[in-house]
């Protein structure tokens, strides 16, 4: 098959084709660069030592943002950056600033929409329980998390008995 040019007559040289270009993709993804990869390192690290601060394994950090736990290990391991997205995302549910996150600054929480504890000897018990170790923190959890069920089940069940 002939390839024509522009006027229609026949030409013996194929059209310019345009150079690829690499792929890119912006902060999000593979780390490329020497400073990708840096930066993907201290992110990684600065992420890991947060999320263990705050008593909080992959699996429940991945779970309260709705990614893969893999993710978060390859954030970690700073084999990848989050987006912007995400990294608003991580900041949020472990309740840390951006700056504190991407660039090691401290003291940056974000404001929080929900009031601290106000209960005082609420607030004592709850640092009293911060010093157990994690499997006790957690059936402490468990417990709390059963009553809270059970008084939501009988406000259902109270207002149940009153419609009827």
């Amino acid at each position: 098959m002939a390839l024509l040019n522009i006027t229609g007559e026949p030409t013996s040289h194929a059209p310019p084709v345009a150079p690829k270009r690499p792929e890119t993709r912006g902060m999000a993804g593979k780390a490329r660069g020497k400073k990708d990869v840096m930066l993907a390192r201290e992110v990684g690290a600065r992420l890991r030592k947060i999320r263990e601060a705050r008593f909080v394994s992959q699996r429940e950090l991945a779970k309260g943002i709705r990614i893969e736990t893999a993710q978060i290990s390859r954030y970690e391991r700073g084999l990848s950056l989050p987006s912007l997205e995400t990294l608003v995302d991580l900041c949020r549910f472990l309740q840390v600033g951006l700056e504190a996150l991407v660039l090691g600054k401290d003291g940056t929480a974000p404001p929080s929409a929900d009031p601290p504890i106000q209960d005082i000897s609420l607030l004592e018990r709850f640092r009293e329980l911060e010093k157990l170790k994690r499997r006790d923190r957690e059936t402490v959890i468990e417990l709390i998390d059963a009553w809270v069920s059970s008084r939501k089940m009988e406000e259902v069940v109270s207002r149940l008995r009153r419609s009827a």
